[in-house]
C-alpha cells in the first residue's frame, strides 16, 4: 500500500517506537492520528487522548477520527507499558494485579483498537493493484518468543499479540486487509531509559551483530516496509540483531 494520502492511527504515537513510526509515515505523505495519554504528537500529527485499555474510550476515539478524518487505512498498535516480577516466590504469590494491568494495556489495548479500526477498514474503497483496504501492524517483542525471568506480564501480552497476528490475518483477508508484526529486541526508547548501564550491557552481549541497542527509526523503517510490500502478511519480523536472550541476567537474579 502506498501510504501517501492515507490516514494512519498509531497507538502510543507520542513517544518511542510509535512516535518514530508516526514521523516516518508523515514523511511519506500520510495523515497521522496518535492515540496516547501523554506527551506531544509529532509535528503534523493530531493526538486523540485515549486509554486503549478502556473499550468505551477506544470506541469514542475511533468514531471521532472516522467522522472527522475519513477512512483509516493503516493501524500501528505500539502502545505499551513495562512491568517485571516473578509469578511467585517463597514469600508469596506474585502481583497478579500488576500483571493484569500490563496485559490490559499491551494486549487488550491492541485488541480494543483493532476491533474498532478493522471493522471500519472492511468498507474502505480498494486501493492499488491488489485492491487493499488496510494494513495492521502489531508491535510485538522478542519476549513474544523467549521471555526472561520475571517477565510474566510482558511476555503474556507480547506472546498473545504475536499469536493474534496470524489469526487477524485470516480474519481480515477476505476484506483485503493485511496484518503483520514486528518483534524488536532491546530498543533505545523512553520505556527503558531508566535501566542501569551494566544491565543494558548484559542484555546487549547476546546480540550477534550489531551489538547495540536498536533505534526507533529502525522499527519505523520496518513498519514502512510492511505497509508498502503487499506480500508481507501474517508474519512477525524479528528486529533484534540475532539476539536470543538468556533465561535470566545477573541483574534480574540479584
Amino acid at each position: 500500500m502506498d501510504p501517501s494520502g492515507k490516514l494512519a492511527v498509531v497507538t502510543g504515537g507520542n513517544s518511542g517506537l510509535g512516535e518514530a513510526t508516526a514521523v516516518a509515515l508523515l514523511a511519506r505523505g500520510c495523515r497521522v492520528v496518535t492515540l496516547d495519554l501523554g506527551g506531544t504528537p509529532p509535528d503534523g500529527a493530531e493526538c486523540v487522548a485515549c486509554d486503549v485499555s478502556d473499550p468505551a474510550q477506544v470506541k469514542g476515539a475511533v468514531e471521532r477520527i472516522s467522522s472527522t478524518q475519513g477512512a483509516i487505512h493503516i493501524l500501528v498498535n505500539s502502545a505499551g507499558i513495562g512491568g517485571i516480577g516473578p509469578i511467585a516466590s517463597a514469600e508469596g504469590p506474585g502481583d497478579v494485579a500488576a500483571i493484569r494491568k500490563v496485559i490490559d494495556v499491551n494486549l487488550m489495548g491492541a485488541i480494543n483498537v483493532t476491533a474498532e479500526v478493522a471493522h471500519r477498514m472492511t468498507s474502505n474503497d480498494p486501493t492499488g493493484e491488489d485492491e487493499e483496504r488496510g494494513v495492521i501492524i502489531n508491535a510485538c517483542s522478542i519476549a513474544s518468543f523467549e521471555g526472561q525471568e520475571g517477565m510474566s506480564a510482558y511476555t503474556a501480552a507480547k506472546a498473545g499479540l504475536a499469536g493474534l497476528t496470524l489469526v487477524w490475518t485470516r480474519d481480515m483477508s477476505q476484506y483485503h486487509v493485511r496484518c503483520a508484526g514486528i518483534a524488536p529486541g532491546f530498543m533505545a526508547t523512553p520505556m527503558v531509559s531508566f535501566l542501569p548501564e551494566d544491565f543494558v550491557a548484559e542484555l546487549l552481549k547476546d546480540a550477534e551483530f550489531p551489538k547495540r541497542a536498536g533505534r526507533a527509526d529502525e522499527f519505523a523503517k520496518t513498519a514502512l516496509f510492511i505497509i508498502e510490500n503487499p506480500l508481507i502478511n501474517g508474519e512477525v519480523i524479528r528486529l533484534d540483531a540475532g539476539t536470543r536472550p538468556p533465561a535470566r541476567t545477573q541483574w534480574s537474579a540479584g
